[in-house]
This record gives structure tokens, sequence and C-alpha cells, in this order.
């Protein structure tokens, strides 16, 4: 069962740039002091420092990435991982740690609606891809929509989720580095015909914290059917649809040991691990999971009172 939030799948909206470096500590700290401030090209350009036309991608990357979202009266607040990362008592407000960039990257696959990364990072059928290879398989994705999409909309969308992931040594300037390339999710090869081919990156995850892996882990768990209590199969955590081996690339051992951590430490009493010979099942009793590994919800009072 596949669990990103259920809304139609996008493949555009970002325009043609990445989300760079420094935007989303940029894009909070306008929205925070101003709930309007992208309302206006011309003050939005003057506040966050970048060209007219990068306006619409700083939103899009904010929204994706849960960093902003939508407010009162048309205005913006603060996003869940926002609040959690860049807001007053945020765990990294300058995004300088890996496991922000993880969190980043589990929100951006399992909420940001992206066709290409429920792709790629959605499932473990797109392991090995290049650029053509993924147009073909997002033009199949897209077919029932209830409308086209034309090739050069999907040949943007492949070209931004290999450069959110992957920087060409070609393209060393700052317009083409994504904080999202320090991960090391995406290698690349040559095959026989010299075309390029990607490869999602089966390596330890650097960085990856038992706090980034208790927050999607609950998350996850969260979405499956049930009450206060809600259980997954190893193999469902491991490579089910957006689940937290899949989005970050996890393998068995990987994954059992940041388990084993889990269930001893970060979310201690909430979470069981039962592993026998019939079975190894994942169960969490949500009512009893910390808050601290709870994603923020709505703070409405945040956003007036610095406005």
């Amino acid at each position: 069962m596949s669990t990103q939030h259920e809304r139609a799948e996008r493949f555009s909206g970002h325009e043609s740039f990445i989300c760079r470096y420094g935007w989303l500590p940029k894009l909070y700290n306008a929205v925070l002091a101003d709930a309007r401030v992208l309302k206006e090209d011309e003050k939005a350009t003057q506040v966050l420092g970048i060209g007219r036309n990068m306006v619409r991608s700083i939103l899009f990357w904010g929204e994706s990435m849960g960093v902003v979202g939508a407010g009162e009266q048309g205005g913006l607040e603060p996003g869940p991982l926002g609040r959690l990362l860049l807001g007053p008592e945020g765990l990294d407000p300058y995004l300088e740690n890996q496991e922000s960039l993880w969190l980043l990257h589990w929100w951006l696959c399992t909420r940001g609606n992206l066709a290409a990364w429920g792709l790629v990072f959605g499932s473990n059928a797109l392991s090995r891809f290049d650029k053509q290879l993924l147009v073909e398989r997002l033009k199949e994705r897209g077919q029932f929509l209830s409308r086209s999409l034309v090739l050069s909309t999907l040949e943007v969308h492949a070209n931004i989720l290999c450069q959110t992931y992957y920087q060409d040594e070609k393209s060393g300037d700052d317009t083409s580095w994504s904080p999202l390339q320090n991960l090391g999710l995406l290698q690349t090869v040559r095959d026989d015909s010299t075309r390029t081919q990607f490869v999602v990156a089966q390596h330890p995850p650097v960085g990856l914290s038992a706090r980034a892996f208790a927050f999607a882990l609950v998350d996850f768990l969260s979405r499956q059917a049930g009450e206060g209590t809600r259980s997954v199969s190893m193999q469902a955590c491991l490579n089910g649809q957006f689940s937290p081996g899949t989005v970050f690339r996890l393998d068995e051992l990987q994954l059992r040991l940041f388990l084993d951590e889990a269930a001893q430490h970060t979310l201690t009493g909430a979470l069981r691990f039962i592993d026998t010979a019939d079975t190894q099942t994942i169960i969490l009793d949500l009512n009893r999971v910390p808050t601290a590994y709870l994603f923020p919800q709505k703070q409405r009072a945040e956003v007036s009172a610095h406005v």
C-alpha cells in the first residue's frame, strides 16, 4: 500500500530551478516576518535576494519540503519541517546537519507528490536509469491525467530530479548546487553506449541519525490502517512503497540496526520488534510516541506573533 499522501502527482511547478543552498532558511525567515512576502514579485526578489523568475520555484520547494505552507487570508506560514528545523528553537536553523537533509528528503518523497520522486525513491523499481528511461516512465505514469503532458515538461522534471541529487563536475557553479546532493543518493556510471546511467546508491546512509529515522518510522506507521497501535512487516518497512527502507535505501541489516536503536532508545516503550521463526513484525503504539518524534502541527500563534 502506498503511504504517499493521496493527491494528484505533479510533474512541474519547480520551473527549471533546483532547490539551491540557502533558499529554505531564507524563505522560512521571510515568511515568519511577513506572511504575504511572496504576494508581490518585486518585494519577494528584494527580501529573498533572488531573480523574479525564481519566486515561484522557491515557493514550490518550500511547500514541497514542508518548510512553509498555506496560511490564513492567502498568506503563508511556517510548515511542519520549517518549525522543527528552522524555528526559534529549531534543531538546525541553518541546515548545516546531514540529518536535516534526510528529513527534507523524506518529506519531499512521501508528501511532495512529485512523479519523478515516486518513481525513483518511492519504490525500488527504478534503481538504475538514464534520463531517457526516466522520461519514458514519467510518460507512462502521467497517461491517466486529465491533461496531456508535453515532452519538454517531462524532460525538465527528469532533469530536476537528477540535478537535485547529483552535481555534474562540469557544472560546479553555485546555481547547480543543491543541499540534497550531500546525501550521495545518486551516482553515475557509463554504459557501453557512453550514455550516463544514474544509480541509486545502496551504501550506508551517511548522516542518517537515529532521530531522523525515528521521525520517518513514526510518520510511515502513522499512515497505516488502524487505531492507536499500528503494525507492519519487516519486509513492508524495508521494501514497501514510500517506506523508510525504500526512501532511505537501506539494506536489511541497516534497517534492523535502526529498528533496534529505536526500540531500545529513541522510541522505547512505544515500539516493539517481534522477531520469530515465522514472522518479523514492527508494532508502534502511537499513544506512547514521545512528542519529540512527531512532526509539529500547525501553530498559528507562532506566525501571528512575528507578523
